[in-house]
């Protein structure tokens, strides 16, 4: 499957891998035979032409047929790792802690649960399979969800928690987003909440008037000479 998806620098590292891997199961094979011819005393006939059978057999090994025994599995394994160490960005492990740490933040619409979720999805199943160590050790532990749970909850959420005393960082994380669903609630059917809306004002309409015989800008207006803000105009 990889030799069909994969194309250019990633199919050839993942095929150069799975070469230079085979080669090195079949060396330790071919050795752990001839250790074994080498420790036999040759005094029962019969094992003795066991284990030379058995060093012949591992010595007409090819890569093709090493992977086809169970190691192959962990040959593949091993070469895909690889392959994804050179593809993925340099220290990806940690941008995507970094980016759940600072960037995860619960959108308004969704509920606390289901934030955490998609938390839990990439913590079990994405993070595991990044380089360098791909395993569950560099998981993020649980006081970590939780404070990333709490980085993206809104901040009345976590004054709520210290009025009534509860340290979230002590509590697992389902523990955690049980309270924080009581509080969806408690906001969902608070019948109590007004919304006042605001109506935007009319503008006030100037009045006729008022306005007499000047302008806006103060100056005047003449019958026969038209505007002019010279008080000698109108003789006063």
């Amino acid at each position: 499957m990889i030799q069909q998806f994969a194309a250019g620098s990633a199919l050839s590292g993942f095929d150069h891998s799975v070469q230079v891997l085979a080669g090195l199961a079949r060396a330790a094979l071919i050795a752990t035979a001839q250790a074994a011819v080498n420790a036999n005393d040759g005094t029962n006939a019969a094992r003795r032409n066991g284990l030379d059978a058995h060093l012949a057999a591992m010595q007409a090994l090819n890569n093709e047929t090493v992977l086809a025994q169970n190691r192959g599995l962990a040959i593949i394994a091993t070469a895909l790792n690889g392959m994804m160490t050179v593809l993925l960005p340099n220290k990806i492990l940690q941008r995507v802690k970094r980016c759940l740490r600072r960037e995860a933040r619960k959108p308004v619409d969704m509920p606390a649960r289901e934030h955490l979720m998609h938390i839990i999805r990439i913590n079990t199943h994405e993070i595991p399979r990044l380089p360098p160590n791909f395993n569950n050790a560099q998981s993020l532990g649980d006081d970590e969800i939780v404070d990333i749970l709490l980085f993206g909850t809104p901040k009345s959420w976590q004054r709520e928690m210290d009025r009534q005393g509860i340290d979230p960082l002590a509590s697992a994380p389902y523990d955690a987003v049980a309270f924080m669903e009581r509080i969806e609630m408690s906001e969902d059917f608070d019948s109590d909440k007004k919304t006042n809306k605001v109506v935007p004002g009319k503008g006030k309409k100037k009045s006729g008037y008022a306005k007499g015989n000047s302008d806006a800008d103060g100056s005047k207006h003449c019958m026969l000479h038209g505007n002019n803000n010279t008080p000698q105009h109108f003789g006063v």
